[in-house]
């Protein structure tokens, strides 16, 4: 079955075209820090977590918030060089779904009776990926009785002499326990964050994290089977736009433009199909198509911006300078902030010599009011 094959028989399968896809959600991720955190322990994880969020985004709704906690809103220092400040304490942090323990002097952790409260309160509704000797953490909430875990290798010994009801393995980069995952040491933690990645999102997701992050993953084959490639966290529809973006970032643009329209056909009132189609509806040189779909993006408040933002840029192309000018002035207006894209698409190259276009630059570029 080709790709898009399966984009149309996902949507086929889908809700009735009456009815409206389920609500995407997102997912806390609380990345606990400490004195003397061992860096890429918590920031290789909180890299994939936090660009998986993005890439797994469904509606405009990012799949994950990352955010960072620690016993107190202190600074800390990482590694003698690195200052953080901690953006919640475990007296406020939002209720976690993820919580990722790196290592380091972890003992910081486990003779922290505020921290190992709060992570004994948290423990029952969230999963833990524990980096290194973060697991020595997960062993004292008792998170490891029973299980089988890792740790950095220098440290296996002495989790296997504290741990007397774990089975501690060597030369595993990550366990899979379900509710735990236990990593060995440092970048062992990246390869965890993106196994948990496909088993929450699918492997598509984890694949196009792991590229976005030229990180050379090699999935378990013992595991990489039981992936799901798409986001089995979505209803049928909300796959469905998942296939048809997937295709779109493959540049297989004539399978991509037949299916969002599938996605169309199931609720001509999505949004992000409308959205979605512009780009490959250019590429397959259907101009008028394009702003036809543009301009329907305009009508719905999740995507107005980047609607109007096609209109420009379709105008632009056409050389009607004055309607490009409008229409960026009005994306812009909408709320749409990506000024980047403004400033270095080829596209608008036309009319960025404007004094509105770079008048809107300007507004976009300024920073929020206090």
């Amino acid at each position: 079955m080709t790709l898009a094959a399966l984009a149309l028989a996902l949507a086929a399968a889908g809700t009735p075209a009456s009815s409206k896809p389920a609500t995407p959600v997102t997912r806390n991720v609380a990345i606990v820090l400490y004195q003397d955190v061992e860096v890429l322990d918590f920031a290789g994880p909180g890299e994939v977590l936090s660009a998986a969020g993005d890439i797994a985004e469904s509606r405009g709704t990012p799949a994950t918030r990352v955010y960072t906690v620690a016993s107190t809103k202190d600074p800390i220092v990482s590694q003698g060089f690195v200052r953080i400040v901690p953006e919640f304490s475990v007296d406020d942090a939002p209720r976690p779904d993820i919580v990722v323990i790196p290592g380091g002097n972890s003992s910081r952790l486990t003779d922290d009776p505020r921290f190992m409260k709060w992570l004994d309160g948290v423990q029952g509704g969230a999963t833990t990926l524990t980096v290194c000797t973060g697991a020595f953490a997960a062993w004292k909430a008792g998170m490891l009785d029973g299980v089988t875990a890792t740790t950095h290798y220098q440290s296996t010994a002495r989790l296997r002499k504290l741990a007397t009801k774990t089975t501690v393995v060597d030369g595993r980069r990550f366990v899979d326990n379900g509710k735990v995952i236990t990593t060995a040491g440092v970048s062992a933690g990246i390869d965890g964050a993106l196994h948990l990645v496909a088993r929450m999102f699918g492997r598509a997701v984890a694949d196009r994290t792991a590229q976005y992050m030229e990180y050379h993953w090699t999935p378990e084959p013992w595991l990489a089977k039981d992936y799901a490639y798409l986001n089995p966290s979505l209803d049928d529809r909300g796959r469905a736009l998942q296939q048809a973006e997937l295709l779109r970032a493959d540049h297989a643009w004539a399978d991509s433009v037949r299916a969002y329209r599938a996605v169309l056909a199931l609720d001509p009132d999505d949004a992000h199909a409308w959205l979605g189609l512009v780009v490959p509806l250019i590429e397959t040189k259907d101009t008028k198509g394009a702003m036809a779909a543009a301009k329907k993006a305009t009508g719905y408040e999740a995507t107005r911006g980047e609607g109007w933002y096609g209109v420009a840029v379709l105008h632009a192309k056409a050389g009607e300078r004055a309607a490009a000018l409008d229409a960026v002035e009005r994306a812009a207006s909408a709320g749409f902030k990506a000024w980047w894209a403004l400033e270095r698409d080829d596209d608008l190259a036309s009319v960025r010599d404007d004094p509105r276009f770079q008048a809107v630059l300007v507004r976009m570029k300024a920073p929020p009011a206090s």
